[in-house]
């Protein structure tokens, strides 16, 4: 069999037919959701309430096989959508991934060590790498008064204006922030403080191949995982230079089409390895995607149940999140991975309303509460019984 198939590549070699590298040819293949796993009527109810929740597109797949998948008229798979801060899991935490993967900085980096600005300053001086991806910095963030950003004043407006320096969002974050709690004491969430992560990630990277966070993030995360270029788009669409630095906005102005984001969830739960190929160390994912150590139990840009707030979801499940309830969850143990894009989502008669004590009640319960239980509790057994199931993840490497 062996000699055969040898002959056969010899022969569609010389017919000038070319076989992707293992990895390379990956696609999505549709199985009913039985065959992995899921109880049909559970999942086809869970479209429902999706549907009716302002939704534009919903992606649900397990095992590597797409198990339902959901576009509003005028939407499709091809149709990049844009992802809010759900930039941060991928724009910002990505290219962190890869930093950390070629051993060019460590989570628990002082920032000072790229931002000297910070050198001597009392506070910021001790804000760590993973104190700015956690959301634990201190650092103010770029809102007040629920005030929509065209409506604020001094620095916070200017932040999301995309001014040139010194009036941009990246010196900003560095000059105009200020540390308001003492690192790493509380969860404060801090568009600023992820510009700073991206600052000192693109610091990092100076003197390589690629020195700025989305050619890093195209060459050696979206390229090799099979993303092309019509898929997605970062920063809003530029680039900002500070102190020799070609800076990518990784806050928010993204866009990936669903099934691009799908296969950085199906990255993530293979735990940075791509059919043999090593695109991430398995360290450097867990790193940025998992629990931090700190208040919060947030990853690099990445939201996390490790601290078991959710009873429904697994404790390693992990997320990425933006306005409008653009989210990408991923549960490794579960081989389990959800895209939905659309407006945001809104309790409905008889549903309680969302309250607003923390980041968390304001945003993430109700997405608990609304999708991530109801998809794990529709997995109706622990294994797929049908011939489309497929072999877990190879260990890493």
């Amino acid at each position: 069999m062996k000699r055969l198939l040898m002959a056969l590549v010899v022969v569609l070699a010389y017919l000038g037919v070319t076989i992707p590298a293992r990895g390379e040819g990956f696609d999505w293949q549709t199985a009913s959701p039985e065959s992995q796993g899921f109880s049909k009527e559970k999942l086809d109810a869970l479209v429902k309430v999706v549907v009716a929740k302002k939704s534009r597109a919903f992606l649900v797949v397990r095992n590597d096989r797409v198990v339902s998948e959901w576009y509003a008229d005028g939407n499709g798979p091809t149709k990049a959508q844009g992802t809010a801060s759900l930039a941060k899991a991928i724009v910002g935490g990505l290219p962190l991934a890869v930093a950390l993967t070629d051993g060019r900085l460590t989570l628990d980096d002082p920032a000072a060590k790229y931002v000297r600005a910070w050198k001597d300053d009392a506070r910021k001086s001790k804000i760590t790498l993973r104190h700015l991806g956690s959301h634990t910095s201190g650092l103010e963030d770029a809102e007040a008064d629920d005030l929509p950003h065209d409506k604020l004043t001094g620095w916070k407006g200017d932040f999301w204006k995309s001014r040139e320096p010194p009036d941009d969002p990246f010196t900003l974050a560095r000059d105009k922030a200020a540390a308001v709690t003492v690192p790493g004491e509380q969860l404060r969430y801090s568009n600023p403080g992820i510009g700073i992560l991206t600052y000192c990630v693109t610091a990092s990277i100076q003197g390589t191949q690629h020195t700025d966070a989305r050619t890093l993030l195209r060459e050696r995360v979206l390229k090799p995982i099979g993303v092309g270029d019509k898929e997605w788009s970062a920063g809003y669409g530029k680039a900002v230079s500070v102190d020799g630095l070609s800076l990518v906005p990784a806050w928010g102005g993204g866009a990936f089409t669903p099934r691009a984001m799908a296969r950085i969830g199906r990255l993530v739960v293979r735990a940075g390895d791509w059919d043999g190929k090593r695109i991430l160390s398995k360290e450097a994912v867990a790193a940025v995607t998992g629990d931090a150590g700190l208040p919060g139990h947030c990853g690099m840009g990445w939201w996390t149940n490790a601290g078991g707030r959710y009873a429904g979801l697994p404790k390693d499940a992990v997320w990425g999140a933006g306005a409008g309830d653009q989210l990408l969850l991923v549960v490794p143990s579960l081989n389990l991975v959800m895209v939905r894009n659309g407006q945001a989502m809104e309790p409905g008669p008889g549903e309680p309303p969302v309250r607003k004590d923390d980041v968390f009640t304001r945003y993430h319960d109700y997405r608990a509460r609304t999708l991530f239980e109801p998809l794990v509790a529709a997995i109706a057994t622990g294994k797929p019984d049908g011939p489309a199931a497929v072999e877990p993840p190879p260990p890493a490497r």
